[in-house]
């Protein structure tokens, strides 16, 4: 007997169809990409730049690590902390190479509303530290079990309103520091309105050292980008301090810093905390990440590194649980000082583990300068750090592109302003889901029209009459599942009811997906329609479509009725 000849195309394009992008395999390299890219470092061609860049991000991270942290709640020495962790288990499990991760204003504001809501008798700075691990132990487990389209949990344009609306909740709660107050007021406007009540009792020397600082911190970024304005700023501030006595003269200053390494260890929490405090990590998560994750693909642009998610989330986790241990607050990726690495030149992680360095001297040697830093200085660089993000002009573009995404933008930026920001996020994620669920349930059905060249096209005006030749052809523009099977029934049963139909033409070639219940819709118009006389064919059918067909009992049902195109089946040529 010979042996059998098979076709090559069977092999090539039988079966399932095969995922251009499919997840990438595990591996110690992967889990760990400090192995595969430490021994083959060029010494020699790129540690300058990033020796120069781990510089510049220091000048950037070390002011601002403090200033988040009081967003946070916690003293300065905390946000410090944190990025020393976040910088040591990001460089060994990071999965992008000149990403920064550390204290970042999202994160930090979301991170104090967590904690405010705890009552009784609380440790702030406990509670901070354990919600760090909480949210890296839940970013680990996503990125174990590959769910790094969590980020997709919430949309672009909430996430952005989000931002926004965070970004000017710190900005106005940066105000009393700002100008020596107390502010009694919780949401952002309530804050606001409070500040402007007691402008008689603003603090004159503060005033002028808080807004003196902002305006050389927005003028330096305006005409001499390459410089650390912060760093100098803080400088300028503490020498005044020194010189002239402001402290004296009603100016607070940042007071007490700890000198020398943080200690290591969990935080001594109830075990009740500890579950309480999951609610808060899964926001953390979501948060955190997509901001994070969105500054890593704004990076690889310029890198042109492909960034897995999954690796993110766990280093991402990898530093929250480090920043945690060693007493810090939630960290994620930034973008400004990722920039600020781009910008100085930098080539790899080893300009953040030299920023570390830097960092880990300064908490060595340099704490006890920082003690004189005014409160107000460090006001003013947070406030220029954010004023960027808390730009809400690009939620005015989204009506004339998408209402939805536009009235979740607006409710998102509104409630952050208004209430707090963890109900907030909340809130905007449930609606970016619910308009995801509508969309998938109200997909276009069109008919399809012979234009003069024979070609079916989609229709721009609804058609009534008898039907051409006998034939009309529908398409459904998304998948075929249990969420809109009863709009593909309506819209076949409509195009049947234009009189003279022979041959009802099912266009699926955006049918990237069929359940079970589309699978029965299928069944029930080619029966309903079949009692009337009229012929079902399905048309281009979507390869997976096509595999499900294949393993259902609707091959046997419309053998010989599945055609290559519309047009194919429009004409009665020979079936595929």
């Amino acid at each position: 007997m010979g042996t059998p000849v098979t076709d090559p195309d069977d092999e090539l394009f039988g079966g399932d169809p095969l995922p251009l992008v499919a997840p990438r395999r595990r591996s110690l390299t992967t889990v760990l990409p400090v192995i595969a890219w430490l021994p083959d470092y060029r010494w020699r061609s790129d540690l300058r730049p990033d020796l120069i860049a781990g510089l510049t991000v220091a000048a950037l991270m070390i002011p601002e690590s403090m200033g988040y942290a009081g967003v946070a709640g916690v003293p300065p020495e905390i946000g410090l902390y944190a990025a020393l962790g976040a910088i040591a288990a990001y460089f060994l499990t990071g999965g992008t190479s000149i990403l920064f991760v550390g204290p970042a204003s999202a994160v930090a504001a979301l991170s104090a509303s967590i904690v405010a809501d705890f009552t009784g008798d609380v440790d702030p700075i406990a509670l901070t530290s354990a919600l760090a691990i909480t949210s890296g132990v839940l970013l680990l487990v996503a990125g174990a079990l590959r769910l790094g389209w969590v980020v997709n949990f919430i949309s672009k344009p909430v996430l952005h309103a989000f931002v926004a609306g965070l970004s000017i909740s710190i900005l106005v709660g940066q105000l009393d520091e700002l100008v020596g107050i107390d502010i009694d007021g919780e949401s952002a406007v309530a804050k606001f309105v409070d500040t402007m009540s007691q402008l008689p009792d603003w603090q004159g020397w503060t005033v002028v050292v808080g807004f003196g600082g902002l305006a050389a911190l927005l003028l330096m970024e305006r005409f001499v980008p390459r410089l650390p304005g912060a760093l100098f700023v803080v400088i300028v501030g503490i020498v005044l301090v020194v010189l002239f006595g402001l402290d004296d003269n009603g100016v607070a200053i940042v007071g007490d810093i700890p000198s020398g390494l943080p200690g290591v260890g969990i935080p001594d929490l109830s075990a009740t905390r500890w579950i309480e405090l999951f609610g808060g990590g899964a926001a953390l998560l979501l948060v955190g990440f997509s901001e994070g994750y969105a500054a890593a693909s704004t990076v690889s642009e310029s890198t042109g590194e492909d960034v897995d998610s999954d690796q993110e989330l766990m280093g991402a986790g990898a530093a929250n649980i480090a920043a945690g241990l060693v007493g810090g607050q939630a960290v994620s990726g930034s973008l400004s000082k990722s920039a600020a690495a781009e910008e100085a030149g930098a080539r790899t992680q080893m300009s953040n583990l030299i920023s570390g360095v830097v960092l880990l001297m300064t908490l060595l040697f340099l704490a006890p300068v920082f003690e004189q830093l005014p409160e107000p200085i460090l006001a003013a660089v947070v406030i220029a750090a954010v004023v960027k993000s808390a730009d809400p002009r690009r939620l005015l573009g989204l009506w004339n592109v998408n209402r939805f995404d536009f009235v979740a933008g607006v409710v998102t930026f509104t409630l952050v302003l208004v209430w707090e920001a963890l109900p907030a996020i909340l809130v905007g994620v449930a609606m970016s889901l619910a308009f995801l669920v509508r969309r998938a349930t109200f997909p276009d059905v069109v008919e399809l029209r012979p234009s003069t060249d024979g070609v079916f096209r989609r229709s721009v005006r609804r058609v009534d009459g008898p039907a051409r030749d006998g034939v009309v052809a529908l398409r459904l523009e998304g998948s075929l599942t249990y969420a809109n099977a009863e709009r593909f029934i309506r819209g076949a049963r409509l195009l049947a009811d234009r009189g003279g139909v022979r041959v009802l033409v099912v266009d699926a070639e955006m049918m990237a997906d069929l359940d079970t219940t589309g699978a029965e819709a299928l069944e029930f118009v080619d029966d309903d329609l079949g009692e009337r006389g009229i012929e079902v064919r399905l048309a281009a059918i979507h390869a997976r479509a096509r595999a499900q067909i294949a393993r259902s009992r609707l091959s046997d049902r419309f053998e010989g009725r599945l055609y290559d195109s519309v047009e194919a089946a429009a004409g009665q040529t020979t079936a595929s």
